[in-house]
């Protein structure tokens, strides 16, 4: 629609105008649900025309998208009587239902934003020749957001059964609406229009939802070229992490040794005290510094926590979608990667503080995806879900690059391509078996965006290529619920 301009909006007003419209549909619904349902089609339609013309903006498609929801709100105020489709209509019906698009108006204007879409609604039934209704505008003098409801509700009237036993075919329909072309609709619209109902199987099909799937579309491949081409940086492992990592390969490497190095990071430092002295870990006496830490936990279990910690940052975010997300995908890599340790040593596999580490990492493309997204003002403006989708299929080659950057193997790497699942077979590798069982333990405990389908892990190709039986892998799973609560809170 490019003849009106709409202020740009943010995503969280558009969902605000978005519940505001959903409600007032629930209210046409509960009055008369054909209503409610006709109205979500001629919303979709209009959108999806005006789409494919090429000529509206993202705002403009949003404010005819609201208007064909709501350009038949006014009907809210009619008798009843007059929505009834088993009798004729009387002269008086007619006088009620020809108010709908003022009464429309006065019941929108109650939301100062809805200004942009009152005049679509309130003269919805105009008609080119002058002759509709309620102020016998004319021509061009009608805005073109109305003329293109009005020529999509007819459309729908005549093809659906909402104002009729049977519809009629969308080549009976268009030859219909072909008579009054000059008259009722706007003749100028007409050549478009059928060459959009003639090339578009689904002309309802969701317009928000193709909005965002075009979104995600254009912008993922681009955010994907911009980390392979160094023009965004991943985020780096903090100093202390590869000074630790060498220290623990010497074989002369002392507690005092690790401790130096630790000690250079204070909140580093801090939090592996308070995580030494938690249930999971605490032995006898309180651990006041880290050097007493140290020995409690180990040297390997030392680097792992505090590669947890570093960690840790990349998941911290305070706008509130953005920060909701990243915990809920903390707690799965964490619980992934206890869950990653404790199968280890049920199957008594060597270096089960490198599973840990598996399970901790197998993830990491998705956070580093999904801040890159949260900095892109299109992609901010999309529902969290929708995100998180494209996030889930596009994040292992992110993940990958930045494992290998950080210095981890190729067993890091696998685990990361192959933790979906789709290719786990004999001759994969134990470890990849283990944290692909291990994300799924977390999922199934509620710690991820996807919801557990309700199976026995048992079933899973990752525990039988393991010989992991039900009653092997409730223990564990006991366990890391328990870990979990106690210790997530500490990283």
């Amino acid at each position: 629609m490019s003849e009106d301009t709409f202020a740009s909006l943010c995503a969280a007003e558009r969902d605000h105008l978005l519940e505001i419209a959903a409600m007032m549909l629930a209210a046409m619904g509960e009055k008369d649900p054909p209503l409610r349902q006709h109205s979500e089609r001629v919303a979709n339609a209009c959108a999806n025309f005006c789409r494919s013309a090429g000529n509206s903006t993202d705002e403009d498609l949003f404010y005819l998208y609201l208007a064909g929801l709501l350009h038949d709100a006014g009907l809210i105020a009619a008798p009843n009587d007059c929505l009834e489709r088993n009798r004729p209509l009387s002269a008086g019906d007619l006088q009620q239902i020809k108010k709908h698009p003022v009464a429309g108006v006065r019941i929108l204007s109650t939301v100062h934003q809805f200004e942009p879409l009152l005049a679509a609604v309130r003269h919805h039934h105009e008609s080119w020749d002058g002759s509709g209704y309620p102020d016998g505008k004319r021509g061009e003098e009608i805005p073109l957001a109305a003329r293109v409801i009005r020529l999509v509700d007819a459309f729908d009237e005549l093809t659906s059964t909402y104002r009729r036993p049977q519809g009629l075919s969308s080549g009976e329909a268009l030859a219909a609406i072909e008579e009054r072309a000059g008259t009722d609709f706007d003749p100028g619209l007409l050549p478009a229009f059928k060459s959009f109902v003639g090339s578009t199987p689904a002309l309802g099909a969701d317009f928000m939802l193709r909005q965002q799937s075009d979104i995600l579309k254009q912008q993922l491949p681009a955010i994907v070229q911009k980390f392979s081409t160094g023009k965004i940086l991943p985020p780096a492992m903090p100093q202390v992490v590869f000074e630790l990592r060498r220290a623990i390969h010497r074989k002369d490497a002392t507690v005092r040794d690790l401790a130096q190095i630790i000690e250079k990071d204070p909140v580093v430092s801090l939090r592996l005290i308070s995580i030494a002295n938690s249930p999971v870990y605490k032995g006898y006496g309180e651990i006041p510094s880290v050097q007493a830490a140290i020995p409690r936990l180990g040297f390997k279990e030392t680097l792992s926590i505090v590669v947890a910690i570093a960690n840790k940052n990349m998941y911290e975010a305070k706008p509130p979608r953005l920060k909701a997300a990243l915990d809920r995908m903390w707690g799965h890599s964490l619980a992934t990667a206890y869950a990653s340790r404790l199968f280890a040593q049920a199957l008594a596999l060597e270096e089960p503080e490198t599973l840990f580490l598996m399970g901790l990492t197998h993830d990491v493309g998705k956070v580093v995806l999904l801040r890159a997204f949260a900095e892109v003002t299109r992609a901010n403006q999309l529902p969290i879900d929708s995100v998180l989708k494209a996030v889930q299929e596009a994040h292992q080659p992110i993940g990958i690059m930045l494992l290998k950057r950080w210095g981890f193997g190729e067993e890091f790497q696998e685990a990361v391509s192959l933790s979906a699942g789709a290719s786990l077979t004999a001759q994969t590798s134990k470890k990849t078996l283990v944290v692909h069982l291990s994300k799924m333990l977390a999922r199934k405990l509620g710690y991820s965006s996807m919801e557990w389908d309700g199976g026995d892990l048992a079933a899973l190709a990752s525990a039988r290529l393991l010989g992991l039986s039900t009653a092997a892998i409730a223990p564990v799973e006991d366990k890391v619920k328990a870990m979990i609560t106690d210790i997530a809170h500490l990283f």
